[in-house]
């Protein structure tokens, strides 16, 4: 019968295009560095070390050179974020004049160097630090800075992550970007030789006598001091007396508030002193979110000799006088209990990456105070401290935490991990435990709390911060069913599944009861939207749908007399890995804000403004979306149908598929022989197998891409962020998925012929490649009767108790097809059918025993898998 080429020229250019398709090349692009570049600020409002007027500062903000992995020196701006991973070398030259450097001793000031860093001064090595979040300093050593020339400055950076032995762990889903570099300020601090180095504060309340007591530790240092080292009997000068003066000045107005002096201080030359003292305060004003009162605490070195006084060094701190406990499943401040109306707070914006300029973390605050919000959960990781700085003067309670972020249980339990953690958190309560906005500490977020692995964790954790500050300690928790650590911690912070409203009520509900003496904290809830999308909220990514879906579920955390509640998020911000559930637009911005990445407002702002005010809600608009359907689906189905239909008119073609599906042996010892069938038939029927697999494969996408469950899961198996957002692509857009999807099972089938053809190598077995491919391709035959099922699986996986069903009898004929290709090889090859079929087995064992041997070395795969079945057994 004569064949009508047109068919096969649209097959042919299908098959083409599908191939092209699965091939995409991967565009590697110079890293995008995101340069913010401004002057550390000066003044009170400074991050660490407030200006005084004996210290000075040598800012090393502005324009740097940069090397990536030993390539030419470019220049930048820091501070500045660079999305890079890997190592980076920074140089830059500066001056010291010849007074200072004479009477100054000098400290090395970082506020955030991701993610760890070597300093060397004029190639003298002045310290290592390990963590881009925190803040740290060096004492700079006496022979590194030079006197009338330049000084060189080199800091070797390196972003690069471990799945194991690193805070925070490889590339973190629905976590953030970890952009490389010098992110924040950084600068060289000169204090007076005799200097107070650091000042710890404890207040204490009395609520009967309305006085404070403010007890303080402080630490003296000095270095090479002239006057320590005098020999006071050979010299007619008489020592000087040193004291330490401690004022306590209101913020605004710098009126004296209380004062107190030690006793003449016994130092000792290159020796640090601790000094004790208690400082009485009357009525002092206690800070809180409606009166954010403040206090400056001014400790000063005090010297007298021959009746004169000076200040030797002057050491400034912000601080403010609350009280914070957690009580009767509630949070009491200054005595009054406290409802938590809070936003989650991203470091991050387009511009600026990780490293945000003062001007738009105060613009970012105002946002927040604007929305009539109480509280602010720096997510995460800790946050730039000038933001600390803003929570305290514009009233907005902070809970904060360390990067432990989506962390299994065997490596929580690790002891070198554990060290990470505890040096991170004593950083961060030490540097933000003066300010009285801060609430709470946190321990990280979303890690395997089911497993009593974990529980040594958060009591060592919680051990260490209780060591440091009185204030409540918390963890996040997505194990609502059987978190095993909630005695570890003062509270827990839940972060629910997305549901419907009915089924988020019962786990409320569900998490009260099973733990009736804990407050009821929601870390963050929210909802992803397009940000142009105003269809109303019949369409589930719309801003109306959005909007209610604040005023739907806080009315119920209102309902269930939550203690407080985080709105995930002020803003957009941008992850490392590309999202499955959010597939329509830049994959890495995950849209969950009240504003944009840019911060341009949407619907749920003026909403969440008017629920957290009490105001009056308007009607939101329900519009007439409808979902769209995926005609291509039934499409790509009905083209196998009728090519496999058209091409069983050939006798020879219908024989052939036949004899393949029911007298196998006797097609394959043919096949062998006579070569009894055409390439042509051969390939047709290899592209109706790989567009129907295809079909199956697009509609299984289809159906799970907006499940968060499974894009947790297709981030940890696939580590590769290229074949993600491939992937995600062929989920989101179904002709192109498929087009790519059939090209790729095309190439995979003739992979599979050539590593067969391999194999005869060995046996010296005469066969030819297109011998085996067409082995391969007939006896995958059984794939096309799937071609049905493709038509109609997105639909019938609609309905829950068919998903299941559906699933297995791919899976049945998939296992079908692998046992019809081993016998096909046995009978090509004429081996023992019990041996093909048990070295068949043994060689996809093997194989992927080899796959998950590499990946657990590499990406602690065993852990994470043991996390994903917890998490899968809590979300149900």
């Amino acid at each position: 019968m004569a064949k009508k080429p047109h068919i096969y020229g649209i097959f042919s250019a299908f098959l083409a295009l599908s191939i092209v398709s699965s091939l995409n090349a991967i565009v590697v692009s110079q890293p995008l560095i995101l340069a913010n570049g401004q002057p550390t600020l000066e003044s009170l409002d400074a991050g660490m070390f407030i200006d005084s007027p004996t210290r000075s500062k040598i800012d090393l903000a502005g324009t740097w050179k940069y090397s990536l992995n030993g390539e030419a020196w470019q220049d930048l701006k820091v501070p500045g974020s660079i999305a890079y991973e890997g190592q980076v070398a920074f140089q830059r030259t500066f001056t010291v004049n010849e007074e200072l450097l004479k009477k100054s001793a000098f400290k090395f000031v970082a506020l955030g160097i991701n993610y760890e860093c070597e300093i060397y001064i004029n190639e003298i090595f002045v310290g290592k630090h390990v963590g881009g979040y925190t803040s740290f300093e060096f004492d700079v050593p006496d022979d590194a800075l030079q006197i009338g020339r330049e000084n060189t400055i080199k800091i070797l950076v390196n972003n690069r992550l471990s799945a194991r032995s690193t805070l925070p762990l490889w590339k973190q889903i629905w976590g953030w970007k970890n952009y490389g570099g010098i992110l924040r300020d950084i600068y060289l601090l000169a204090s007076p030789k005799l200097w107070v180095d650091r000042v710890h504060f404890h207040t204490i309340l009395n609520e009967q006598t309305e006085q404070a007591a403010l007890q303080l530790e402080c630490i003296l240092s000095n270095k090479q001091f002239g006057p320590l080292n005098r020999d006071s009997v050979a010299s007619k000068t008489k020592q000087p007396v040193y004291s330490l003066n401690v004022e306590l000045h209101e913020r605004f107005s710098d009126v004296l508030i209380a004062q107190g002096m030690s006793a003449p201080l016994v130092l000792e030359s290159n020796k640090n002193a601790t000094v004790q003292l208690t400082l009485t305060v009357n009525a002092p004003k206690r800070w809180s979110p409606e009166h954010p009162d403040l206090y400056i605490l001014k400790t000063s070195i005090i010297s007298l000799e021959a009746k004169q006084r000076s200040t030797v060094d002057q050491y400034n701190l912000n601080m403010g006088f609350a009280s914070v406990q957690v009580k009767d499943n509630a949070f009491v401040l200054n005595g009054s209990t406290v409802k938590l109306k809070g936003i989650v707070w991203q470091e991050d914006s387009p511009r600026y990456g990780a490293s945000l300029s003062y001007e738009q973390m105060e613009k970012d605050v105002i946002l927040i105070k604007s929305l009539g919000a109480n509280a602010i959960r720096f997510a995460f990781h800790p946050p730039h401290p000038y933001m600390l700085n803003l929570c305290s003067r514009y009233g907005l309670l902070v809970i904060e935490e360390v990067p432990v972020w989506n962390v299994p249980a065997e490596i929580l339990d690790d002891d070198a991990f554990q060290t990470l953690a505890e040096i991170q958190t004593r950083e961060m309560v030490e540097r933000d435990g003066g300010y009285p906005c801060v609430l709470a500490w946190g321990i990280g977020n979303q890690f395997d709390s089911a497993d009593e692995q974990a529980l040594g964790f958060v009591k060592r954790m919680s051990g260490v911060i209780h060591q440091l500050d009185e204030r409540p300690v918390y963890y996040g928790t997505l194990m609502l069913k059987n978190d095993v650590c909630t005695s570890g911690a003062d509270f827990v912070g839940l972060t629910l599944p997305p549901c419907d409203l009915k089924t988020y009520r019962q786990l409320l509900s569900d998490w009260k009861k099973d733990h009736p003496n804990q407050p009821l904290v929601i870390l963050d809830y929210g909802k992803g939207v397009e940000q142009n999308n105003r269809n109303g909220y019949s369409d589930p990514m719309s801003q109306e749908s959005q909007a209610r879906y604040f005023i739907q579920f806080y009315a119920a955390l209102k309902e269930a007399n939550a203690a407080g509640s985080f709105i995930q998020a002020l803003n957009d911000w941008r992850g490392d890995r590309p999202l499955l559930n959010y597939g329509l637009g830049d994959r890495y911005v995950y849209p969950f804000g009240l504003v944009s990445q840019t911060r341009e407002k949407r619907l749920a702002y003026e909403v969440v403004r008017v629920l957290y005010n009490e105001e009056r809600i308007t009607a939101i608009p329900a519009g007439n979306f409808r979902q769209k359907f995926p005609w291509v689906h039934v499409l790509v189905g009905l083209l196998v149908i009728i090519l496999i239909g058209y091409e069983s008119t050939n006798r020879r073609f219908a024989e052939n598929l036949q004899r393949s599906l029911i007298r196998s042996y006797n097609f394959f010892v043919d096949l062998r022989d006579l070569h009894s069938v055409s390439a042509g038939h051969t390939l047709i029927l290899a592209g109706a197998i790989s567009v129907t697999l295809a079909g199956l494969f697009s509609s299984i996408m289809y159906h799970f891409r907006g499940d968060r469950f499974a894009d947790y899961l297709i981030t940890y198996l696939c580590t590769m962020d290229y074949v993600k957002e491939q992937f995600i692509r062929a989920t989101w857009h179904p002709i192109a998925g498929i087009a790519a999807l059939t090209g790729l099972f095309f190439v995979i089938g003739a992979l599979l012929a050539l590593l067969m053809k391999v194999l005869a190598l060995f046996i010296r077995a005469q066969v030819t490649w297109m011998h085996v491919y067409s082995v391969s391709v007939w006896g995958a035959a059984p794939i096309i009767f799937l071609s049905p099922l493709a038509m109609s699986l997105f639909k019938i996986m609609e309905n829950p108790p068919y998903v299941l069903p559906s699933l297995v009898l791919i899976a049945l004929f998939l296992i079908w097809t692998f046992f019809r290709v081993l016998k096909g090889i046995s009978v090509m090859y004429d081996l023992s059918p019990i041996k093909t079929y048990f070295g068949g087995i043994l060689v996809w064992v093997l194989l992927w025993a080899g796959l998950f041997f590499y990946y657990d070395s590499v990406f602690a795969l065993s852990s994470y898998l043991k996390f994903i079945l917890h998490l899968a057994q809590n979300l149900g």
